[in-house]
């Protein structure tokens, strides 16, 4: 309440004015009672002029009416003027917010107004930056080509004296290799014929020595031929009787009965594969020639590689 009053300052003054001229009205219109003694009217006298009020008796339950009468009264002006207050109050905050939000909307308008004028500063400003960074490199690169083009000429002139001198070393090198070549042929024609008639004598040497040379090969390649072949046929030699060794000859072999085995060893000996050539024989002649090759693993070591590339041919024979 005292809060309400305070927030309210002049609706309290309205309620104070209210309640005093109820007071005064209170005043005016009292009623005293009537002397208990004599019945008669009170007088009440105001300086020099006396002035008879005829004051009528009421009872004390007409005066609580009137007092709880004059009491809502009262309470009802108050609240009628807190409400007239209130409103007044809430039509002020109304408005104050309607200006502030129409303020605040116009300096939303005048802050994009500048922010959009700044973009718009910004980019004319940055446009302005980059046309002139482009004439710049456009001035950048017709300085360069000048330039390019002034040492090209320069360069141009350079070679160009460069050939022109070339050109004169040359001839007189030219000049003088050819004086120079010119008595070098005179000189090598003179050597020329010493060193024909020396090249023929060295030329015959040489065609007797290739001569000698070529029988010396021929010779040291029949004797390793014949060397060859003598180890071959001795390792030949060696490997069928190796496998004859190990042949089981059958009981009942005719004497003209003939095989041939042709047996692949590799470096070492080791027997890779064999195949029987020719078998002229019975079943039981060709199966012990087989037999004979397989249970022989391997044969003698060959003399070369060629040797056991070419492999050893076996031929079995009854005794």
């Amino acid at each position: 309440m005292f809060e309400l009053l305070r927030q309210h300052p002049f609706a309290l003054l309205l309620v104070l004015a209210l309640h005093g001229v109820l007071f005064a009205a209170l005043l005016l219109n009292v009623n005293l009672a009537p002397d208990s003694r004599s019945g008669e009217p009170l007088e009440i006298t105001t300086g020099d002029e006396v002035e008879v009020v005829q004051a009528e008796a009421v009872d004390a339950e007409t005066f609580d009416r009137i007092q709880h009468e004059r009491e809502v009264a009262e309470q009802e002006a108050i609240a009628e003027a807190l409400r007239e207050e209130e409103e007044r109050r809430r039509a002020e905050e109304q408005q104050r917010l309607e200006e502030q939000r129409r303020r605040e909307a116009e300096e939303q308008a005048r802050r994009e107004a500048l922010e959009e004028a700044e973009r718009a500063r910004r980019q004319a400003q940055e446009e302005a930056e980059r046309l002139e960074r482009e004439r710049e490199a456009a001035e950048q690169a017709r300085r360069e080509a000048e330039a390019e083009r002034e040492r090209a000429e320069q360069e141009r002139r350079e070679r160009e004296e460069a050939e022109r001198r070339a050109r004169e070393e040359q001839e007189r090198r030219e000049q003088e290799e050819a004086e120079r070549r010119e008595r070098e042929e005179a000189e090598r024609r003179a050597e020329a014929e010493r060193e024909l008639e020396e090249q023929r004598r060295r030329e015959r040497m040489e065609e007797e020595m290739q001569r000698m040379a070529e029988a010396a090969e021929r010779r040291e390649a029949a004797q390793a031929a014949a060397e060859r072949r003598e180890a071959i046929e001795e390792w030949q030699a060696r490997a069928s009787a190796a496998v004859q060794e190990r042949w089981r000859e059958p009981a009942d072999v005719s004497a003209s009965d003939r095989a041939t085995v042709q047996v692949r060893v590799n470096e070492t000996g080791r027997i890779i594969s064999f195949e029987v050539e020719r078998c002229a024989g019975g079943p039981a002649f060709c199966a012990s020639v087989e037999e004979a090759i397989e249970r022989l693993r391997a044969l003698p070591e060959p003399p070369d590689a060629e040797a056991a590339a070419r492999g050893v041919r076996i031929q079995f024979e009854p005794q």
